[in-house]
């Protein structure tokens, strides 16, 4: 369980691609009111930072946010007892750590169904007595399948589902690459940030990023660490980023998407 403050903001997390735009304006949208938010994308796309980007600019930005996961949703449950006190050592852990903040439960799909059934019965003590906290949830996969296969309560799916955001794959948005990529490299570099030639543009806009933006963070990272040249080109990249499948898909991207065109170095 983690709780605190993102280091990345709004204001310094510019983006070039519509998709982004839209996803800006699902976030207005969910800043609005209490109602709770599903959100799904690829490991690594930027779940937690949009939910805590909702807390932020939502009226209950001063107060915790906290990211819980399957285990720790199961340290506040009992292994045993009746029916009518079974969501008291829940409700009491969530609200305890939450005080009128949001919890994120990450990798919600995972939970077993009587944690399930507990997080219901939260839910609805919350909903008849008035919420104490927001709750936001993250999945890397359809719940919804499971939902259909009978593997995740479908009262609980349509709860948890009232606000849903799909976080783009970064390979997806290959516009905000060169932006997010000096971003990063701007804030981790321990002197002047080197400036990234075209053809290392090129590369890394070609570049799949399985990882989404948590590895381009950590690509950025390792560079920054680096005694890197003013300016950088492609063989100071990793070398899993300048091989010939990257060439084989540059050549097919730069037919697709104009950012992938030889762009200014900078």
């Amino acid at each position: 369980m983690s709780s605190g403050t993102n280091t990345d903001s709004a204001q310094d997390m510019p983006w070039a691609s519509a998709i982004m735009r839209t996803i800006e304006n699902d976030v207005a949208d969910a800043v609005q009111s209490d109602a709770r938010v599903m959100i799904s994308g690829e490991s690594g796309a930027g779940k937690k930072f949009v939910a805590h980007l909702i807390h932020q600019r939502s009226r209950r930005g001063p107060a915790p946010f906290v990211v819980a996961r399957c285990q720790d949703l199961a340290e506040w449950l009992p292994e045993s007892g009746p029916r009518s006190e079974s969501t008291q050592p829940f409700t009491h852990g969530l609200l305890k750590t939450a005080a009128n903040g949001t919890v994120l439960i990450d990798e919600i799909q995972k939970i077993p169904m009587p944690m399930q059934l507990q997080l219901l019965q939260f839910i609805e003590r919350e909903t008849t007595t008035g919420s104490e906290l927001r709750l936001m949830t993250a999945t890397g996969t359809d719940v919804f399948e499971r939902v259909q296969s009978s593997q995740f309560h479908n009262d609980l799916f349509y709860r948890l589902n009232v606000i849903h955001l799909i976080m783009p794959a970064l390979r997806d948005r290959p516009e905000d690459i060169p932006i997010l990529f000096r971003h990063y490299l701007s804030l981790y570099a321990r002197a002047d940030v080197p400036r990234l030639s075209a053809a290392a543009l090129q590369r890394l806009v070609a570049y799949p990023w399985p990882g989404n933006v948590q590895e381009l963070k950590a690509v950025a990272a390792a560079l920054a660490m680096q005694d890197l040249p003013r300016l950088v080109e492609p063989d100071d990249l990793p070398s899993h980023i300048g091989r010939e499948d990257v060439d084989q898909r540059l050549s097919h991207a730069s037919l697709r998407h104009p950012c992938c065109r030889a762009p200014e170095a900078y």
